[in-house]
């Protein structure tokens, strides 16, 4: 079987695929509306000393002041510094929660074994920002202008004075209540719950389900699934349970072109697949975070996934996205010792 492989990291997203398609454990269905995501953020990362290259991704809140982001998202961050805006509406008018990180300040942290050859592994950062002490601006939405035309804090209080609407959101924005994280110990696991990502473009948010089955694959040390729709923008996004867990943070998207050849008749078969990855909530992420959050980690509400959420020694056959992985982490390593 040869293997032909296409790695798409989307700044601020990559394609996802995977809802869990199979049988819900519970009646509750949380998490199928846009409302329903109120800790998960769009966010725009500008260079520090430049008004332009503005670059877009998500994140969820985890903490009373931390988001977790995708690892590739906020590199440059850690490298160069930068200002990350964290657009808190989805309305016409919205305030910007915005926090400097630069290598002597960091606010941004990278998980020390993320290397952006390797996709989905390890792929998990976490952004400090405590929203009650940010500084703030704040924005009308725009057309293809990013953030949007700055407007004064007065102007934005009228807004929400005669928008009901608006101010419950950013008070609930502004609120404690903030997911549990879905946390996998060392074995593969099939998911028995359906899971979604939300999109937010320009303070537009549309939920994407996943109706296929998907999986945490211990020895790649990332979970996946089929493309469900995922587009650029969207990388760092929670990706959630429909009973309400974070089960991980959206990754990677591989688009994979193979030639099978059968057995028994010889002929050749081309087939294709799109795998959506995400980096889930393992021993060594969590270890990252306990380090990095200090005594906040501990404030964290950790649920384990077995046996609860998921379902052990599922007879899926991992064959394929185990063999893209492996040709991709044995070229980086050649690369690398070059």
């Amino acid at each position: 079987m040869k293997l032909f492989f296409t790695l798409l990291f989307i700044f601020g997203c990559l394609p996802v695929w995977g809802q869990v398609g199979v049988i819900s454990v519970t009646d509750a269905s949380q998490y199928t509306s846009a409302e329903d995501f109120y800790h998960t953020f769009e966010y725009q990362i500008q260079p520090l000393g430049k008004n332009t290259g503005w670059k877009k991704c998500q994140a969820t809140r985890i903490g009373k002041r931390w988001f977790a982001t995708a690892a590739h998202c906020v590199l440059p961050c850690a490298q160069s510094g930068c200002n990350i805006y964290m657009d808190l509406l989805d309305e016409d008018y919205t305030a910007l929660a915005m926090v400097k990180s630069t290598p002597k300040k960091p606010a941004v942290f990278i998980h020390p074994d993320y290397k952006i050859e390797i996709p989905a592994l390890d792929d998990f950062a976490l952004i400090r920002l405590d929203l009650h002490r940010a500084s703030y601006s704040y924005f009308r939405r725009v057309p293809n202008v990013k953030p949007g035309e700055p407007v004064s804090k007065q102007t934005f209080d009228r807004f929400l004075n005669k928008n009901r609407r608006a101010a419950s959101k950013l008070r609930r924005v502004l609120s404690g209540d903030l997911p549990p994280i879905l946390t996998f110990d060392d074995a593969t696991y099939q998911l028995d719950r359906k899971l979604s990502v939300i999109s937010i473009f320009d303070g537009v948010r549309d939920v994407k389900p996943n109706p296929n089955a998907a999986y945490y694959v211990n020895d790649l040390g990332f979970g996946y699934t089929k493309n469900f729709g995922i587009r650029n923008g969207m990388s760092g996004s929670g990706v959630m349970s429909n009973t309400g867990e974070l089960v991980g943070m959206v990754s990677a998207n591989l688009y994979v072109n193979t030639d099978q050849t059968d057995l028994k008749t010889g002929k050749t078969k081309a087939m294709a697949y799109d795998f959506f990855l995400f980096s889930a909530f393992n021993k060594p992420m969590r270890s990252f975070m306990e380090k990095v959050m200090g005594s906040d980690y501990y404030q964290l509400d950790f649920k384990d996934a077995y046996p609860q959420f998921v379902r052990k020694g599922s007879k899926a056959d991992h064959t394929v996205i185990r063999s893209i992985v492996k040709e991709i982490r044995k070229k980086a390593s050649s690369k690398k010792a070059k």
